[in-house]
This record gives structure tokens, C-alpha cells and sequence, in this order.
């Protein structure tokens, strides 16, 4: 009984410990674009059970909630357990006025501790605007979502719906694909991800829920089955162009009517049949317009638009010639932080700059993209003495405001000691110029030689002589030879079954001699079948026989052709028969291997010269 006890507190204080030592993140979600008067779902997930403050809701009304639900799970890897904690609030909001609303992050009390979750942006269009029919020439509404008519014809359609319509090159929006239906369906293949040309495109994770919609007095199931931040590339009107997609439509297939009196009585609609109808579907194209940035942007601008924040430091304070530190540059906040460029560095000169290393780390909670870039500038100082590094600026674009920001970090120095390999002292550096000591000036600078130079003859030089001469068409004569020969060479070489045939012998030797080795290493199983590879190999190259066709009726009608002695293809046979039978045989009847092996070396030596 106390065994029992023991056991089942140590493995709550297990349990216990595990879930004291799981991070505690909470993340907030929503759909990124709803409706005026809609309802949809605000859900903070987390991986502990707390106490939910929620913020200011300015624009939403909460109509439910918070509905608590509370799941774990574990499991044994490797001999350690670990578990899994997920505690999910859902709260059901309306949306009250249209515009665009950021929902500030919740908190949430566990113990002494305070969590907080990342906001949300949500987009809410006009509730009453309908869209035409598609196929129909009448243009939609700009500022809501592009939504067909209900209709007995479309009890299923696709569309693309952004948060936005007009925004700034560089600025971040959502889009999403949307499904309306009516009727049991689903996608026929794996969807692929709209393309989105003229967009940086980054997916983040549909509605996991449906939503039921009243559209022009009928009800439609909706859900969003894919999402995506995208971020314009170049001004202009950017058309999202249609986007296919085959489903699968459940429709009531009539049965086929005959003059028979049982298959009219079938006729009635209760026993029509249901089946799956392929349907492909298409999206109207969407139409984004992208204003360009404001002229005149100031100094350190590399393209960013959003809301920023920047940090710089130093690696090291102090280092010594030939040695290295690095700039780390950060810029945190949200924005098109995948695709910042790098801020313009003031170096001191004369030192070593190397390539800049970027890291990106990113998320997508809150429907937009947060997280830092980080620039590091390695930097290697060749002189000694103090140096100064210029303040860093960064200047991005912020929507909100429509301007331009800046920010600067302070001036760094930083200390280059003199070291062992300098000579000399109280050196002081000037920017510009290279101070290099000179070890040995006896072989760095010779003087110029100052006795006359004294030439020779042409008609008394190695140039003159007549035997030199005659070198030179001895030289293409055998200039033509060597080209001759690598050309008949070269024609031998192309002959495979020439080939083949040449190095017959020199193959089966080598096989012969790894078997000797084997038979040295008294590995008697690898002896066996090197021996019979030798001679299968052997026999295949000189009679010029692909291996699928080997066969010993094959080499015994090749050998019998080429009027080989009976006594070598009986030799050949014999060979053959104990290398393959001493393989797979017990050991106490397998064949002696000095002798097996002196009698394939003759074999092999016999058919040489036989062929």
C-alpha cells in the first residue's frame, strides 16, 4: 500500500514539475476582415489556466463569452514523458461601426505573474453591400467585400476578399479566400495558393470555424480557406487576377424514366439519388490600388514602411591589430521587415569591412507581421589607435501618419591596442594613409646595377647553329606523330568490344588477386566468389557477352565455336562447379582453397591463350 502511495505521488510531482516548466504564451486571433453588425470569434489561446482581463473593445461589442475549454495530454518519448497544455477563451463580438480597429492585448493573471497577448487588427467593411452576380458587367463596391448575389444558380462561389483596397507601396494588408455555400461540397484536390503577382506574399493560418451568412435572404455558410499578409511591390492598379478551383458539389441525380410501371412508380423525388458533381469554380479579379511613397525621402531610408523601432551596439569596446568586431544593427516592430535594406554604415576608413550578415525573425500574430531584422557589419582593424564610427540612421515610412520617421543611434568608438607584431612607437594614425614597417631592407629595396650589360653575336649564338636549325622540323615531325598516334588511340578506344576484349586478362587478375587476399584471410566465402566473378568476368569481357546473357550452355557453345580443348572446358566447368557448390556448402565439404586458386590461374592463363 505505501509502495502504491509513493508511486503515484512521485508521478504527480512529475506532472506538476512538467507543467510548471512549459512557457506560458498566450496568443490572441480573429479574422482579419468581417462585416458591420457580423459576428465572429475573438479566441485567446494559452498553455495555462489564468484570469482574463479583457481590453477596451472600441468598435466591437461582446456579445458572449468568455467560453473556457481546457485539454492536455501526454505521452512517453525515449523513456521521458511530456505534456501538453491547451486552455482556449472564446468570446463571440459584433462589430459596430466600419473602419479599421485594432483590438489592444488581454491579460491574463496566472499566479503572481501577468501575460500578456499580442493585439489584433481587424477590418470592418460595409454590412449591406452586395456585390453583382458573376458574370454580370456591373462593377462592385470598392470599399466592401466582393460577394455574389445568392441564387438557386450559385450555391457555391469563391471569393477574394482583402482588408484593404488602397494602400502605400510596402504596406502590409490581409487577404483572404473565401467560400460561400449552400450545399455539401469540398475541394476536388489540394488547393494551390493564389499566386498574387506584384505581391510579397506571406501565408498565415485560415478561420479554423464556419460562419453562417444572410445573403440577399438567403443563408450561406462561410469560411475563410486561405489567408494571406501581402505586400505591394510597385504603384499602380495591381489586378488580383481570377483564381480556379475544381469542387465537389453534392447534387440529386433523377432517375432515368421508362414506360415501365415499377420504374414510374420510382420516379418520385424521395428515391432520386445524391452524387458528387465536379464544379470548377473562379474568383473575380480584385483590383488593389498602390500609392507611391512621398518624394524627397530623407537620409537612411531602405524602404521600410511601418512602425519601427532601432538599436545598435558594439561587439567589443577594445581589440588588438588584426582582430575583429562587429556592428549589430536591430530594427524591431511591424512592417515589411522581410524585405528592409541594409542602413548606411560610416566606417573609419582603412580597416576591413566583410560581407553583412542578415537574420530575420518573424510572426504573423495579429494578422500582421512583427518580429526584428538583424544587420551585422564584421569589422577588422589594421591600425592602431581610437576610432570613431558615425551615428546610425534609419528611416522608415509610416502609414498612419503618412510621413516620414527617423531614428538615431549614438556615436560608438571604440580602441585598437598595438600588437606584437607592430614595431616602433608612438605611431599615430592619419585616415588615408597605410603604415607598413620595412623587416629587411637589404632583400625589400636593391640598388639598380650599374655595369654595362654585355651582348653577344647573333652569328656566335645556339640560334646560329645548324643543327639547332634542323630541331625545327624534327619538332613537327613528331608533332604530326604524336597527333597521328592519339588519333588511332582514340579510334581503338571507340571499338567497346575491342576494348573489352584487351582487358579481359588484366580484370580477371585483379579479381584473382583479391581472392588471394581473401584466401590469406582465410575468408573462405569471399574466396569462392571472387574466384567464380573472376571467371564469369573473364569470359563475359573476351567473348564480348552482356552478363543478363551468361549462361554456362552459352560459354560452353562459344568455347566449342572457337574449338577450345575439351580438357580446358572441362577445367573451366570443374572450377566453376566447386567455387559455386564450396559457397553455400557446410564447411567440412567445401573445396581446398590452394588448390582451387592455383587452378583458376591456369584456367585463366589457358583460356588466354586458347582465345
Amino acid at each position: 500500500m505505501n509502495l502504491k502511495l509513493l508511486t503515484s505521488a512521485t508521478i504527480i510531482l512529475l506532472c506538476t514539475g512538467l507543467l510548471t516548466g512549459q512557457d506560458k504564451i498566450f496568443t490572441a486571433s480573429a479574422p482579419a476582415v468581417v462585416k458591420a453588425g457580423e459576428q465572429f470569434q475573438y479566441v485567446i489561446e494559452g498553455s495555462e489556466q489564468g484570469v482574463l482581463l479583457l481590453p477596451p473593445l472600441n468598435g466591437f461589442q461582446l456579445l458572449a463569452g468568455p467560453f473556457s475549454s481546457y485539454s492536455s495530454h501526454s505521452q512517453w518519448v525515449n523513456g521521458k514523458m511530456t505534456m501538453k497544455t491547451v486552455v482556449t477563451y472564446t468570446h463571440v463580438l459584433r462589430a459596430t461601426a466600419k473602419g479599421s480597429f485594432t483590438i489592444p492585448p488581454a491579460t491574463i493573471k496566472v499566479g503572481r505573474k501577468e501575460y500578456k497577448t499580442n493585439k489584433v487588427q481587424i477590418v470592418v467593411n460595409e454590412g449591406t453591400a452586395v456585390a453583382p452576380l458573376p458574370g454580370s458587367n456591373q462593377p462592385a463596391d470598392a470599399g466592401s467585400p466582393a460577394v455574389a448575389e445568392a441564387s438557386d444558380e450559385n450555391p457555391v462561389f469563391l471569393r477574394v476578399i482583402p482588408s484593404r483596397r488602397d494602400v502605400y507601396v510596402g504596406e502590409q494588408f490581409v487577404s483572404g479566400l473565401k467560400v460561400y455555400t449552400r450545399v455539401n461540397t469540398r475541394p476536388s484536390s489540394s488547393a494551390k495558393d493564389i499566386p498574387y503577382e506584384g505581391f510579397y506574399k506571406k501565408t498565415v493560418d485560415p478561420d479554423a470555424n464556419a460562419q453562417q451568412q444572410d445573403i440577399g435572404g438567403q443563408q450561406y455558410i462561410t469560411q475563410v480557406i486561405q489567408r494571406h499578409i501581402l505586400i505591394p511591390q510597385k504603384s499602380g492598379e495591381i489586378v488580383i487576377g481570377p483564381y480556379e478551383s475544381e469542387w465537389m458539389v453534392q447534387q440529386r441525380v433523377q432517375r432515368r424514366s421508362s414506360n415501365n410501371i415499377f420504374d414510374n412508380f420510382f420516379d418520385d423525388p424521395f428515391f432520386n439519388g445524391i452524387q458528387d458533381v465536379p464544379m470548377k469554380l473562379a474568383t473575380k479579379p480584385v483590383t488593389i490600388v498602390v500609392r507611391p511613397l512621398p518624394p524627397n525621402a530623407p537620409a537612411g531610408f531602405t524602404g521600410g514602411v511601418g512602425d519601427y523601432s532601432l538599436n545598435a551596439s558594439l561587439s567589443a569596446g577594445e581589440i588588438e591589430v588584426n582582430e575583429a568586431l562587429s556592428l549589430i544593427i536591430t530594427i524591431r516592430g511591424t512592417g515589411n521587415l522581410p524585405l528592409l535594406g541594409e542602413p548606411e554604415v560610416s566606417l573609419p576608413p582603412d580597416h576591413d569591412l566583410y560581407d553583412i550578415t542578415r537574420s530575420v525573425n518573424t510572426n504573423t500574430s495579429g494578422n500582421l507581421i512583427n518580429g526584428s531584422v538583424t544587420f551585422e557589419y564584421p569589422i577588422v582593424a589594421r591600425h592602431a589607435g581610437r576610432f570613431r564610427i558615425a551615428p546610425v540612421q534609419f528611416t522608415w515610412f509610416d502609414p498612419g501618419s503618412k510621413q516620414y520617421r527617423t531614428s538615431t543611434t549614438e556615436e560608438f568608438t571604440f580602441t585598437v591596442l598595438k600588437g606584437e607584431s607592430e614595431e616602433g612607437q608612438g605611431s599615430v594614425y592619419v585616415p588615408g594613409v597605410m603604415h607598413e614597417s620595412v623587416e629587411d631592407i637589404g632583400t625589400d629595396i636593391r640598388d639598380i646595377i650599374r655595369i654595362p650589360q654585355v651582348f653577344t653575336p647573333l652569328a656566335s649564338s645556339l640560334f646560329a647553329k645548324t643543327w639547332y636549325k634542323s630541331l625545327y622540323p624534327l619538332s613537327a615531325l613528331m608533332g604530326i606523330l604524336t597527333l597521328i598516334l592519339i588519333r588511332l588511340g582514340a579510334r581503338r578506344n571507340a571499338d567497346l568490344k575491342l576494348v573489352r576484349n584487351r582487358q579481359a586478362n588484366r580484370s580477371a587478375r585483379v579479381r584473382l588477386k583479391k581472392a588471394d587476399r581473401c584466401r590469406k584471410a582465410e575468408d573462405r566465402d569471399g574466396f569462392y566468389e571472387e574466384v567464380g566473378k573472376a571467371i564469369w568476368g573473364y569470359l563475359a569481357d573476351k567473348l564480348n557477352i552482356e552478363t543478363s546473357g551468361l549462361s554456362r550452355d552459352v560459354i560452353i557453345q562459344e568455347l566449342d565455336q572457337r574449338e577450345i580443348s575439351e580438357e580446358v572446358r572441362t577445367a573451366f566447368l570443374r572450377i566453376l562447379d566447386e567455387s559455386e557448390f564450396s559457397r553455400f556448402a557446410p564447411s567440412s565439404e567445401k573445396s581446398e582453397v590452394n588448390q582451387l586458386y592455383k587452378d583458376a590461374v591456369t584456367l585463366i592463363r589457358n583460356l588466354e591463350n586458347s582465345l
